[in-house]
Protein backbone atom coordinates (compact mmCIF):
# COMPACT_ATOMS: atom_id res chain seq x y z
CA UNK A 1 0.00 0.00 0.00
CA UNK A 2 1.23 3.35 -0.82
CA UNK A 3 1.23 6.47 2.67
CA UNK A 4 -1.50 8.84 2.09
CA UNK A 5 0.93 11.34 1.67
CA UNK A 6 3.10 9.58 -0.95
CA UNK A 7 4.15 11.41 -4.07
CA UNK A 8 5.38 8.38 -6.04
CA UNK A 9 1.43 7.41 -6.88
CA UNK A 10 0.74 4.86 -9.13
CA UNK A 11 -0.32 6.02 -12.27
CA UNK A 12 -4.24 6.21 -13.60
CA UNK A 13 -3.47 6.08 -17.21
CA UNK A 14 -4.37 1.99 -17.15
CA UNK A 15 -7.68 3.20 -14.94
CA UNK A 16 -8.81 6.21 -16.63
CA UNK A 17 -10.31 3.85 -19.62
CA UNK A 18 -11.56 1.28 -17.33
CA UNK A 19 -13.80 3.42 -16.03
CA UNK A 20 -14.99 5.28 -19.35
CA UNK A 21 -18.76 3.85 -18.02
CA UNK A 22 -18.76 6.40 -15.21
CA UNK A 23 -17.98 9.87 -17.16
CA UNK A 24 -21.68 10.93 -17.91
CA UNK A 25 -22.62 9.27 -14.69
CA UNK A 26 -24.51 12.46 -13.09
CA UNK A 27 -26.82 12.91 -16.19
CA UNK A 28 -28.46 8.99 -15.19
CA UNK A 29 -31.50 8.13 -13.61
CA UNK A 30 -30.44 6.75 -10.24
CA UNK A 31 -31.29 3.00 -11.49
CA UNK A 32 -29.50 3.51 -14.42
CA UNK A 33 -26.57 4.49 -12.08
CA UNK A 34 -26.94 1.67 -10.44
CA UNK A 35 -27.11 -0.85 -13.32
CA UNK A 36 -23.74 0.78 -14.68
CA UNK A 37 -22.07 0.04 -11.68
CA UNK A 38 -23.53 -3.54 -11.28
CA UNK A 39 -22.20 -4.24 -14.89
CA UNK A 40 -18.78 -2.85 -14.20
CA UNK A 41 -18.60 -5.00 -11.19
CA UNK A 42 -19.30 -8.12 -13.47
CA UNK A 43 -16.72 -7.28 -15.57
CA UNK A 44 -14.63 -7.93 -12.49
CA UNK A 45 -15.93 -11.13 -12.16
CA UNK A 46 -18.74 -10.41 -9.70
CA UNK A 47 -21.86 -13.05 -9.87
CA UNK A 48 -19.59 -14.90 -12.64
CA UNK A 49 -20.73 -19.00 -12.81
CA UNK A 50 -17.86 -19.16 -13.89
CA UNK A 51 -14.74 -21.02 -11.74
CA UNK A 52 -11.82 -18.59 -10.42
CA UNK A 53 -8.28 -20.14 -11.62
CA UNK A 54 -6.68 -20.69 -8.11
CA UNK A 55 -4.22 -17.41 -9.03
CA UNK A 56 -6.94 -15.31 -10.66
CA UNK A 57 -7.86 -12.34 -7.89
CA UNK A 58 -11.52 -12.43 -7.06
CA UNK A 59 -13.98 -9.39 -7.75
CA UNK A 60 -13.39 -8.01 -4.53
CA UNK A 61 -9.82 -8.02 -4.89
CA UNK A 62 -9.61 -6.24 -8.15
CA UNK A 63 -12.02 -3.60 -6.76
CA UNK A 64 -10.09 -2.86 -3.54
CA UNK A 65 -7.43 -2.73 -6.04
CA UNK A 66 -8.57 0.30 -7.80
CA UNK A 67 -10.38 1.88 -5.07
CA UNK A 68 -6.95 2.38 -3.94
CA UNK A 69 -5.35 3.90 -6.66
CA UNK A 70 -7.82 6.33 -6.82
CA UNK A 71 -7.61 7.32 -3.20
CA UNK A 72 -4.43 8.01 -3.62
CA UNK A 73 -4.57 10.84 -6.17
CA UNK A 74 -7.85 11.54 -4.45
CA UNK A 75 -5.90 15.31 -3.14
CA UNK A 76 -4.49 15.59 -6.39
CA UNK A 77 -6.80 16.79 -8.59
CA UNK A 78 -7.72 13.39 -10.06
CA UNK A 79 -10.04 13.30 -13.32
CA UNK A 80 -13.81 13.70 -12.54
CA UNK A 81 -14.45 10.31 -13.58
CA UNK A 82 -11.90 8.86 -10.79
CA UNK A 83 -13.90 11.15 -8.36
CA UNK A 84 -17.82 9.85 -9.73
CA UNK A 85 -16.35 6.31 -9.65
CA UNK A 86 -15.48 6.72 -5.88
CA UNK A 87 -19.15 8.85 -4.83
CA UNK A 88 -20.95 6.05 -6.62
CA UNK A 89 -18.96 2.89 -4.88
CA UNK A 90 -19.98 4.93 -2.01
CA UNK A 91 -23.68 5.38 -2.89
CA UNK A 92 -23.97 2.30 -4.19
CA UNK A 93 -22.69 0.35 -0.56
CA UNK A 94 -21.22 -2.70 -1.95
CA UNK A 95 -20.15 -4.10 1.99
CA UNK A 96 -16.60 -5.27 -0.09
CA UNK A 97 -14.34 -2.32 -0.29
CA UNK A 98 -12.07 -2.58 2.49
CA UNK A 99 -10.88 1.43 2.46
CA UNK A 100 -12.93 3.90 4.61
CA UNK A 101 -13.76 5.03 1.42
CA UNK A 102 -16.89 7.47 2.54
CA UNK A 103 -14.84 9.01 4.95
CA UNK A 104 -12.19 9.64 2.62
CA UNK A 105 -14.30 10.92 0.44
CA UNK A 106 -16.00 13.85 3.06
CA UNK A 107 -11.91 14.71 3.93
CA UNK A 108 -10.79 15.32 1.46
CA UNK A 109 -10.54 18.92 -0.39
CA UNK A 110 -12.83 18.12 -3.39
CA UNK A 111 -16.77 19.46 -3.17
CA UNK A 112 -19.41 17.67 -0.58
CA UNK A 113 -20.92 15.10 -2.53
CA UNK A 114 -22.60 15.60 -6.14
CA UNK A 115 -26.29 16.35 -5.92
CA UNK A 116 -27.55 12.75 -8.16
CA UNK A 117 -25.38 10.73 -5.38
CA UNK A 118 -28.07 11.20 -2.65
CA UNK A 119 -30.60 8.84 -4.52
CA UNK A 120 -28.50 6.03 -5.63
CA UNK A 121 -28.11 2.96 -3.36
CA UNK A 122 -31.08 4.35 -1.45
CA UNK A 123 -34.12 2.74 -2.99
CA UNK A 124 -36.76 1.87 -0.65
CA UNK A 125 -38.60 -1.79 -1.34
CA UNK A 126 -42.18 -1.11 -1.58
CA UNK A 127 -44.17 -4.14 -2.41
CA UNK A 128 -42.47 -7.31 -3.38
CA UNK A 129 -44.93 -9.73 -5.68
CA UNK A 130 -44.87 -13.24 -7.75
CA UNK A 131 -45.82 -13.26 -11.32
CA UNK A 132 -46.10 -16.79 -12.92
CA UNK A 133 -47.50 -18.14 -16.04
CA UNK A 134 -50.11 -20.61 -15.75
CA UNK A 135 -47.77 -23.52 -17.58
CA UNK A 136 -45.90 -23.11 -14.28
CA UNK A 137 -42.74 -23.50 -16.47
CA UNK A 138 -40.70 -20.91 -14.01
CA UNK A 139 -41.81 -17.50 -12.42
CA UNK A 140 -40.71 -13.94 -11.50
CA UNK A 141 -40.30 -12.90 -8.26
CA UNK A 142 -40.59 -9.23 -8.37
CA UNK A 143 -39.33 -6.69 -6.45
CA UNK A 144 -41.18 -3.01 -6.68
CA UNK A 145 -39.13 -0.04 -5.27
CA UNK A 146 -38.40 3.83 -5.34
CA UNK A 147 -35.76 6.18 -5.29
CA UNK A 148 -35.87 9.33 -3.30
CA UNK A 149 -37.38 11.77 -5.55
CA UNK A 150 -38.30 9.71 -7.83
CA UNK A 151 -41.81 9.92 -9.69
CA UNK A 152 -42.68 6.02 -10.41
CA UNK A 153 -41.34 3.27 -8.54
CA UNK A 154 -39.32 0.88 -10.79
CA UNK A 155 -38.97 -3.05 -10.75
CA UNK A 156 -36.41 -5.51 -10.63
CA UNK A 157 -37.26 -9.35 -11.05
CA UNK A 158 -35.64 -12.16 -10.95
CA UNK A 159 -36.88 -15.12 -12.83
CA UNK A 160 -36.87 -18.66 -11.48
CA UNK A 161 -36.87 -21.87 -13.44
CA UNK A 162 -38.64 -24.56 -11.98
CA UNK A 163 -37.93 -27.07 -14.59
CA UNK A 164 -34.45 -27.13 -13.80
CA UNK A 165 -34.42 -27.39 -10.56
CA UNK A 166 -35.11 -23.33 -9.38
CA UNK A 167 -32.66 -21.88 -10.93
CA UNK A 168 -32.20 -18.19 -11.32
CA UNK A 169 -32.08 -18.00 -15.25
CA UNK A 170 -32.70 -14.23 -16.33
CA UNK A 171 -33.22 -10.68 -14.79
CA UNK A 172 -36.00 -8.15 -15.69
CA UNK A 173 -35.21 -4.11 -14.95
CA UNK A 174 -38.31 -1.98 -15.68
CA UNK A 175 -38.07 1.79 -15.06
CA UNK A 176 -42.04 1.85 -14.41
CA UNK A 177 -43.67 -0.38 -11.62
CA UNK A 178 -47.39 0.19 -12.40
CA UNK A 179 -46.80 -0.47 -16.39
CA UNK A 180 -44.91 -3.68 -15.42
CA UNK A 181 -47.37 -4.69 -13.12
CA UNK A 182 -50.85 -4.17 -15.39
CA UNK A 183 -49.00 -5.70 -18.14
CA UNK A 184 -48.85 -8.37 -16.36
CA UNK A 185 -51.51 -9.05 -14.55
CA UNK A 186 -53.72 -8.35 -18.15
CA UNK A 187 -51.52 -10.89 -19.47
CA UNK A 188 -53.38 -14.19 -21.02
CA UNK A 189 -52.53 -16.83 -18.57
CA UNK A 190 -50.81 -14.90 -16.13
CA UNK A 191 -51.39 -14.39 -12.39
CA UNK A 192 -50.09 -11.82 -10.14
CA UNK A 193 -49.90 -11.98 -6.45
CA UNK A 194 -48.64 -10.39 -2.74
CA UNK A 195 -45.78 -12.33 -1.71
CA UNK A 196 -43.93 -11.75 2.03
CA UNK A 197 -40.73 -9.73 1.48
CA UNK A 198 -38.68 -12.10 3.42
CA UNK A 199 -40.54 -15.06 1.27
CA UNK A 200 -39.23 -12.91 -1.69
CA UNK A 201 -35.32 -12.36 -0.34
CA UNK A 202 -35.27 -15.84 0.21
CA UNK A 203 -36.38 -17.65 -2.86
CA UNK A 204 -33.92 -15.16 -4.59
CA UNK A 205 -31.19 -16.54 -2.34
CA UNK A 206 -32.00 -19.80 -2.91
CA UNK A 207 -32.10 -19.12 -6.88
CA UNK A 208 -29.15 -17.55 -6.70
CA UNK A 209 -26.78 -20.03 -4.79
CA UNK A 210 -28.38 -22.54 -7.27
CA UNK A 211 -26.30 -20.99 -10.15
CA UNK A 212 -23.52 -20.18 -8.22
CA UNK A 213 -23.40 -24.10 -7.17
CA UNK A 214 -23.38 -24.99 -10.95
CA UNK A 215 -20.58 -22.80 -11.99
CA UNK A 216 -20.07 -22.49 -15.56
CA UNK A 217 -22.99 -25.10 -16.42
CA UNK A 218 -25.52 -22.54 -15.33
CA UNK A 219 -27.63 -21.43 -18.40
CA UNK A 220 -28.24 -17.52 -17.23
CA UNK A 221 -28.93 -14.95 -19.56
CA UNK A 222 -25.62 -13.02 -20.45
CA UNK A 223 -27.51 -9.69 -19.16
CA UNK A 224 -28.63 -11.33 -15.69
CA UNK A 225 -24.85 -12.64 -15.22
CA UNK A 226 -23.59 -8.94 -15.37
CA UNK A 227 -25.92 -7.85 -12.47
CA UNK A 228 -25.79 -10.18 -9.69
CA UNK A 229 -24.53 -6.94 -7.95
CA UNK A 230 -27.56 -5.49 -8.36
CA UNK A 231 -30.01 -8.53 -7.95
CA UNK A 232 -27.28 -8.71 -4.32
CA UNK A 233 -28.31 -4.89 -3.10
CA UNK A 234 -31.57 -5.45 -3.34
CA UNK A 235 -32.49 -8.32 -1.85
CA UNK A 236 -29.76 -7.14 0.74
CA UNK A 237 -32.77 -4.35 1.71
CA UNK A 238 -35.28 -6.88 2.47
CA UNK A 239 -36.00 -8.60 5.68
CA UNK A 240 -34.11 -11.81 6.56
CA UNK A 241 -34.80 -14.99 8.23
CA UNK A 242 -37.91 -16.07 5.38
CA UNK A 243 -38.41 -19.46 3.90
CA UNK A 244 -38.49 -19.52 0.51
CA UNK A 245 -41.13 -20.28 -1.79
CA UNK A 246 -42.26 -24.13 -1.32
CA UNK A 247 -42.13 -26.26 -4.49
CA UNK A 248 -45.20 -28.10 -5.21
CA UNK A 249 -46.00 -31.52 -3.48
CA UNK A 250 -45.54 -34.32 -6.07
CA UNK A 251 -48.03 -36.56 -7.58
CA UNK A 252 -48.13 -39.95 -5.31
CA UNK A 253 -47.03 -43.32 -8.19
CA UNK A 254 -50.75 -44.22 -7.45
CA UNK A 255 -51.77 -40.60 -8.94
CA UNK A 256 -49.30 -40.82 -12.11
CA UNK A 257 -50.21 -44.40 -12.86
CA UNK A 258 -54.18 -43.09 -12.66
CA UNK A 259 -53.30 -40.42 -15.08
CA UNK A 260 -51.58 -43.07 -17.56
CA UNK A 261 -54.84 -45.46 -17.00
CA UNK A 262 -57.11 -42.29 -17.72
CA UNK A 263 -55.13 -41.56 -21.06
CA UNK A 264 -55.56 -44.86 -22.18
CA UNK A 265 -58.93 -45.79 -21.55
CA UNK A 266 -59.69 -42.10 -23.86
CA UNK A 267 -60.58 -42.28 -27.21
CA UNK A 268 -56.71 -40.67 -28.02
CA UNK A 269 -55.07 -42.90 -26.30
CA UNK A 270 -56.95 -46.35 -26.76
CA UNK A 271 -54.22 -47.30 -29.36
CA UNK A 272 -51.40 -47.56 -26.74
CA UNK A 273 -52.95 -49.45 -24.34
CA UNK A 274 -49.42 -51.71 -24.47
CA UNK A 275 -47.56 -48.35 -24.05
CA UNK A 276 -48.50 -48.48 -20.12
CA UNK A 277 -45.37 -48.90 -19.02
CA UNK A 278 -43.36 -46.52 -21.25
CA UNK A 279 -45.80 -43.90 -20.89
CA UNK A 280 -45.65 -44.70 -16.69
CA UNK A 281 -41.65 -44.43 -16.65
CA UNK A 282 -42.48 -41.03 -18.60
CA UNK A 283 -44.74 -39.77 -15.92
CA UNK A 284 -42.81 -40.39 -13.22
CA UNK A 285 -39.33 -38.82 -15.00
CA UNK A 286 -41.80 -35.27 -15.21
CA UNK A 287 -42.97 -35.75 -11.37
CA UNK A 288 -39.61 -36.63 -10.49
CA UNK A 289 -37.52 -34.19 -11.70
CA UNK A 290 -39.36 -31.10 -13.81
CA UNK A 291 -41.89 -29.92 -10.83
CA UNK A 292 -44.01 -33.06 -9.44
CA UNK A 293 -47.40 -32.91 -11.51
CA UNK A 294 -47.97 -35.39 -14.20
CA UNK A 295 -50.32 -33.22 -16.64
CA UNK A 296 -47.88 -30.21 -16.50
CA UNK A 297 -46.38 -31.47 -20.33
CA UNK A 298 -45.34 -28.15 -21.41
CA UNK A 299 -43.19 -27.66 -24.71
CA UNK A 300 -40.23 -26.93 -22.04
CA UNK A 301 -41.10 -30.48 -20.29
CA UNK A 302 -41.63 -32.05 -23.53
CA UNK A 303 -38.44 -30.95 -24.98
CA UNK A 304 -36.51 -31.88 -22.19
CA UNK A 305 -38.76 -35.58 -22.23
CA UNK A 306 -38.39 -36.18 -25.96
CA UNK A 307 -34.24 -34.72 -26.30
CA UNK A 308 -33.31 -35.75 -23.18
CA UNK A 309 -34.92 -38.77 -21.26
CA UNK A 310 -35.56 -40.63 -24.24
CA UNK A 311 -32.14 -41.08 -25.76
CA UNK A 312 -30.64 -41.85 -21.89
CA UNK A 313 -33.31 -44.36 -21.06
CA UNK A 314 -31.91 -47.20 -22.21
CA UNK A 315 -35.13 -48.05 -24.71
CA UNK A 316 -34.85 -49.94 -27.56
CA UNK A 317 -35.06 -48.64 -31.46
CA UNK A 318 -38.41 -49.65 -31.72
CA UNK A 319 -39.54 -48.15 -28.94
CA UNK A 320 -37.74 -44.88 -28.94
CA UNK A 321 -39.28 -44.89 -32.71
CA UNK A 322 -42.80 -44.82 -31.78
CA UNK A 323 -42.29 -42.24 -28.89
CA UNK A 324 -42.83 -38.67 -30.73
CA UNK A 325 -46.21 -40.61 -32.08
CA UNK A 326 -47.00 -41.41 -28.11
CA UNK A 327 -46.33 -37.77 -27.08
CA UNK A 328 -48.61 -36.29 -30.10
CA UNK A 329 -51.78 -38.12 -28.46
CA UNK A 330 -50.80 -37.84 -24.73
CA UNK A 331 -49.63 -34.27 -24.88
CA UNK A 332 -52.85 -32.54 -25.80
CA UNK A 333 -54.96 -34.69 -23.60
CA UNK A 334 -52.81 -33.83 -20.58
CA UNK A 335 -52.64 -30.12 -21.55
CA UNK A 336 -56.66 -30.15 -21.76
CA UNK A 337 -56.92 -32.10 -18.53
CA UNK A 338 -54.86 -29.80 -17.00
CA UNK A 339 -57.53 -27.15 -18.09
CA UNK A 340 -55.59 -25.29 -20.51
CA UNK A 341 -57.75 -26.59 -23.79
CA UNK A 342 -55.37 -26.43 -26.74
CA UNK A 343 -54.09 -23.22 -25.99
CA UNK A 344 -50.29 -24.46 -26.16
CA UNK A 345 -51.29 -27.33 -28.23
CA UNK A 346 -49.31 -26.06 -31.36
CA UNK A 347 -46.34 -25.04 -29.77
CA UNK A 348 -45.78 -28.22 -28.02
CA UNK A 349 -46.48 -30.41 -31.35
CA UNK A 350 -44.22 -28.58 -32.99
CA UNK A 351 -41.52 -29.39 -30.21
CA UNK A 352 -42.20 -33.20 -30.84
CA UNK A 353 -41.39 -32.50 -34.74
CA UNK A 354 -38.24 -30.49 -34.29
CA UNK A 355 -36.89 -32.99 -31.92
CA UNK A 356 -38.09 -35.58 -33.89
CA UNK A 357 -36.67 -34.67 -37.23
CA UNK A 358 -33.41 -34.20 -35.48
CA UNK A 359 -32.97 -30.79 -37.40
CA UNK A 360 -29.57 -28.90 -37.50
CA UNK A 361 -26.35 -30.18 -36.69
CA UNK A 362 -24.88 -27.78 -33.93
CA UNK A 363 -24.18 -29.27 -30.11
CA UNK A 364 -26.62 -28.62 -27.62
CA UNK A 365 -26.10 -25.34 -25.58
CA UNK A 366 -25.80 -24.77 -21.79
CA UNK A 367 -29.40 -25.20 -21.34
CA UNK A 368 -30.33 -28.75 -23.45
CA UNK A 369 -26.64 -30.33 -21.25
CA UNK A 370 -28.27 -28.96 -18.26
CA UNK A 371 -31.31 -30.76 -19.26
CA UNK A 372 -29.43 -34.21 -20.43
CA UNK A 373 -28.25 -33.78 -16.78
CA UNK A 374 -31.29 -33.86 -15.59
CA UNK A 375 -32.72 -36.40 -17.55
CA UNK A 376 -29.83 -38.51 -16.65
CA UNK A 377 -30.66 -38.01 -12.62
CA UNK A 378 -27.53 -35.96 -12.01
CA UNK A 379 -28.24 -34.25 -8.43
CA UNK A 380 -27.80 -30.56 -9.74
CA UNK A 381 -26.98 -29.89 -6.22
CA UNK A 382 -24.04 -32.13 -6.26
CA UNK A 383 -20.89 -30.10 -8.13
CA UNK A 384 -19.13 -33.65 -7.82
CA UNK A 385 -21.75 -35.59 -9.87
CA UNK A 386 -22.01 -32.69 -12.12
CA UNK A 387 -18.77 -32.47 -13.44
CA UNK A 388 -18.56 -36.13 -13.71
CA UNK A 389 -21.31 -35.68 -16.06
CA UNK A 390 -20.25 -32.96 -18.17
CA UNK A 391 -17.06 -34.50 -18.38
CA UNK A 392 -18.67 -37.51 -20.15
CA UNK A 393 -20.89 -36.03 -21.71
CA UNK A 394 -17.80 -34.28 -23.64
CA UNK A 395 -16.15 -37.23 -23.94
CA UNK A 396 -18.55 -38.81 -25.64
Amino acid sequence: MWPADSTDLPPLDGIIPALESFEQIGDSAPLDVEITVSRFLGMLGAGSPEPLEDDEPDHEELINGLVEVCLHHLDRDPPRVVIDFLWVLDAFDLGAVQWPLHDRLEASKMPSAPAWAWAVGSAEIQSTHLVEHETGDGYDVVLVARHPGAEADHVVAVYVDRTLGGLARDLLVHADAADFLQRSADEPGMTLRDVDPATAAATIDEAVDAVYELGGAAPVAAEFAALFSLVEHYVAKMPPGGAPLPTPAPATPAEQIDVVERFVASPEGAAFADDRELLIAAVEFVVDELGGDPLRWTAVVTQIVLSGWVPLAGFDVATVARFPDLLRAFVPWAQREHGWEDRYATETLAVIDAVEADLGDAGPGQVEILEQAVAAGVDLDDPEALDAFLDSYLDD
